[in-house]
């Protein structure tokens, strides 16, 4: 017995949809056992803290003697972006603003167990860790010259994540650098170059519901439509600026 048309029509699309469900669970799948290995290696550092007070501490190697290149990091760091955005499917952005009392905006945004925002909460830890990454290593070292440089180093790397379209990274390194602890630094600040910086600065201005950045977000999207190579084609335009947070993506 042969199949009509309109029926082999309506099975190919039903194994598409099927394939693309099963892609989407393992990627969730992925997600979820990742967050429970870092959760579990962040449980045995804790562990180890009382152990480390009482032996010297180890060899600390600073971020421009691992990757001095604005460039190389900035790649990276889109990487890592992609890596988390691949796992996040659309139904924990509707999760994650639901709350059991419309009326009462004092839950938090992931209090509800039943909500399957996982891979969304990781995301928000990784902006988080990325702010204080960038304030510790430029605390860190003893001399005015040398936090100057790395001050220098961490906006030509956000340059260069505005330049690829990765504005969560960029959105990040600023927030990074506008703690206390960098902000205060103004013996250091008048030693580095920020002419930059306070650019970069500007594109994430939250004034005017974050005028300047959307105006930039239109830019970086018609320069990724009209690239003619891989490294021109913006692959992740998005910035994450709180928690409620406003998230805003293309590819």
């Amino acid at each position: 017995m042969s199949l009509s048309p309109h029926l082999k029509a309506y099975w190919k699309t039903l194994n598409q949809v099927l394939q693309k469900l099963s892609q989407r669970l393992s990627l969730m799948s992925q997600g979820e056992e990742s967050i429970v290995k870092v959760s579990l290696n962040a449980s045995s550092i804790s562990d180890k803290l009382v152990a480390f007070k009482t032996k010297p501490p180890p060899i600390q190697k600073d971020i421009l003697s691992i990757c001095n290149d604005p460039y190389t990091l900035a790649q990276q760091l889109t990487h890592v972006e992609l890596e988390h955005l691949s796992r996040i499917g659309p139904e924990e952005f509707v999760q994650a603003f639901v709350q059991k009392d419309p009326l009462d905006g004092t839950q938090p945004c992931f209090s509800d167990q039943k909500k399957k925002t996982s891979n969304l909460e990781a995301y928000v830890r990784w902006f988080n860790r990325l702010c204080y990454l960038v304030a510790t290593e430029i605390c860190m070292p003893a001399k005015k010259k040398q936090r100057a440089q790395v001050i220098e180093f961490f906006i030509d790397v956000a340059r260069e994540c505005f330049n690829i379209g990765n504005f969560n990274s960029l959105m990040a390194i600023i927030s990074g650098m506008n703690m206390s602890p960098v902000s205060r630094l103004k013996k250091t600040w008048s030693k580095a170059k920020t002419a930059k910086f306070f650019i970069l600065e500007h594109q994430m201005d939250p004034t005017g519901n974050f005028y300047n950045y959307r105006t930039a977000l239109r830019g970086a999207a018609h320069r990724s439509q009209t690239a003619n190579s891989n490294r021109e084609r913006v692959g992740l335009i998005f910035t994450l600026t709180s928690c409620p947070f406003s998230l805003t993506f293309t590819s």
